[in-house]
């Protein structure tokens, strides 16, 4: 029998602040505040700019299955020159700059394709393989996926890891964090609590839950280090490319992520 153990719960807590599972600057190009109840993706779009971000999202979703990491981040930083079928990449979240929760672009289900982030999937990894990118991997036979779940009228982001197998260590480790928007482009996140859920763990363990420090905590070590976190805190993303169904997230710490709408 396999169980979710303290040493990987502790694992999480320590490693949290250095990335979000899940997400540069602002485009130099002026963004036209769209009027309240337009949709926040323009549809007209220059034929050329379509058809260069459709072939740059494709080389993308190749190099990220091939775990590329050099072309992924190259072809990102290149798709983030295209970043204009969003007018503001945080409108709506928590009503920022008077949109629309339910049409927030960031709002709904997505899935990772990809991330250099080595804490993103760890706890599923349980097979060790020194010549792996992150030093070990999933066990043969277990199928994992990642994604999040992001409700923009709360603003409250749910991380999952879903595992199915024979020998997967547990089932299913989701991460609740609170997002705020602090510019058109930048994100804060704030860790609230976990959850892991393990049908063949021992009865106290089938149901583990836990809690992260109070944020309060990530502003003073925030101000400690010099920065303001108002602008500057512990942990937050800047979106690098956005549209309805693809978006490119760097964090803090210069960790990418490339996540797509999950329609299942």
């Amino acid at each position: 029998m396999r169980s979710i153990t303290f040493l990987s719960i502790l694992h999480l807590l320590i490693i949290k602040n250095s990335s979000c599972w899940v997400f540069s600057a602002a485009s130099s190009t002026a963004r036209t505040k769209p009027t309240e109840g337009t949709n926040a993706f323009r549809g007209n779009v220059a034929p050329f700019r379509q058809i260069k971000r459709t072939n740059l999202k494709r080389q993308i979703e190749k190099a990220a299955a091939e775990n590329n990491e050099s072309l992924v981040i190259s072809l990102v930083n290149e798709l983030s020159r295209f970043n204009d079928p969003t007018f503001v990449p945080t409108r709506g979240l928590l009503g920022y700059n008077g949109g629309d929760p339910s049409n927030a672009p960031l709002n709904g289900k997505w899935k990772l394709l990809y991330t250099n982030a080595k804490d993103a999937e760890a706890p599923a990894r349980t097979k060790k393989n020194p010549k792996k990118a992150f030093g070990n991997e999933v066990a043969d036979g277990i199928q994992v996926k990642t994604g999040q779940r992001i409700d923009a009228a709360t603003g409250e982001c749910v991380n999952f890891i879903k595992l199915t197998g024979e020998k997967r260590p547990f089932d299913q480790l989701e991460i609740t964090i609170q997002m705020a928007p602090l510019s058109d482009t930048r994100v804060r996140l704030d860790f609230l609590k976990g959850r892991a859920l393990n049908e063949k763990a021992l009865p106290f363990l089938r149901d583990f839950r836990f809690s992260f420090p109070p944020p309060v905590l990530n502003d003073l070590i925030a101000i400690l280090r010099g920065k303001d976190p108002k602008v500057e805190p512990q942990t937050y993303f800047d979106v690098l490319y956005l549209d309805q169904d693809f978006r490119a997230h760097r964090t803090g710490e210069g960790k990418y992520f490339v996540q797509k709408r999950d329609r299942e």
